[in-house]
């Protein structure tokens, strides 16, 4: 789905990633936090590549997360 469909399940509650990550997105308290494959949480304000984060929201293959396993 295309990024705008992701933000309307992102508001909806649903956590949302990109096919091919093993990470997620999930809003919070009204921000929009990236939960990495590694356990940071980071608010997507504060992402330290600004541009490449704007290049995954125009991509078109964002899902809804059904299952969730952290790396340990």
């Amino acid at each position: 789905m295309n990024f705008a469909s992701a933000l309307f399940a992102l508001k909806r509650g649903h956590k949302i990633k990109r096919h091919h990550w093993t990470g997620y997105w999930k809003l919070e308290n009204g921000e929009v936090m990236m939960h990495t494959w590694d356990g940071k949480c980071i608010n997507v304000r504060d992402s330290e590549d600004m541009l490449y984060t704007m290049e995954n929201m125009a991509c078109n293959d964002w899902e809804i997360v059904t299952e969730y396993h952290e790396v340990k």
